[in-house]
């Protein structure tokens, strides 16, 4: 579990150098608004803003059961009738906070109706990294930004203590993808990301006021910016639960069903629920 909550704090003023997240990708198909793929584009470890347009795709996780067969015996009748230990659960949350078992059974699994989306280019779909791949990643994002400021978000980079990231999407309807991504790292961290991205969005001013989500009044939705004539529209939620930084990008036809991707995140939240905390 994550538990360095006492290591170097981070930057007071990381930079913001992420290129504009409502600027579209010339790559994206045209025949599916809803599965365009606006490119990985993200820069992971910062939670903020700059975890902006990035599509993947998920799938549920399924569990079977495989048997083997085996005649009743002539004294099954006289067999214990002590009932069986329950089984330790795979994953879940302590009350510290910190969350246990893979964060591919944390990422909440398909809903019934729901199809995979699309790729998130250079990851792929239902996709877990661990730290070693995920700073790979980090590093060809920043890999354009000045010297001060790779020195900078490496900092910020080391004091989360980033365990690994997973990414799952959900083509909801012909419509609308949702996508929801995972960072376990330190609490301290993960708090600081979902509320700095608040604050980014505050100061800019630009972005509209995004739905609030049910039982959950510290999540913060914003939209981007939407120019007159738009056919797509996106959604940003961020919020953290414990040592896991949450973030849910919805993209979709103009207007965005918003409701629908709340619901997912809800869902998402309930599941990563640390016992006795109050929402």
């Amino acid at each position: 579990m994550t538990t360095e909550s006492t290591q170097p704090g981070l930057p007071a003023q990381p930079p913001v150098t992420a290129p504009d997240p409502t600027a579209p990708d010339p790559t994206a198909p045209d025949r599916n608004p809803a599965a365009r793929k606006p490119g990985r584009g993200r820069l992971f470890a910062l939670g903020t803003l700059l975890v902006l347009s990035a599509v993947a795709v998920g799938g549920g996780v399924g569990f079977a059961v495989l048997q083997a067969e085996k005649k009743p015996k002539a004294s099954v009748a006289t067999a214990s009738t002590r009932p069986a230990p329950a089984a330790s659960p795979a994953y879940g949350a302590l009350a510290d906070g910190n969350h246990f078992g893979s964060l591919r059974d944390l990422l909440l699994p398909l809903p019934s109706g729901d199809l995979l989306g699309p790729d998130d280019p250079g990851i792929g779909n239902d996709t877990v990294l661990d730290a070693a791949q995920f700073r790979a990643i980090f590093d060809e994002d920043i890999a354009s930004a000045s010297a001060g400021d790779r020195a900078k978000l490496d900092q910020y980079f080391n004091a989360s203590f980033i365990k690994g990231d997973a990414v799952r999407t959900y083509q909801v309807s012909n419509s609308l993808v949702v996508e929801l991504e995972l960072r376990q790292e330190n609490q301290q961290t993960a708090a600081a990301g979902a509320s700095w991205a608040k604050e980014l969005a505050d100061i800019t001013q630009a972005y509209r006021a995004g739905p609030a989500v049910p039982g959950f009044p510290k999540v913060h939705c914003y939209l981007p910016p939407l120019q007159t004539g738009d056919k797509l529209d996106h959604l940003e939620c961020d919020a953290s639960v414990g040592d896991l930084y949450v973030r849910l990008s919805a993209y979709g036809v103009a207007p965005l069903d918003s409701s629908s991707a709340v619901d997912l995140l809800r869902q998402q939240l309930e599941r990563l629920a640390i016992p006795g905390a109050l929402t």
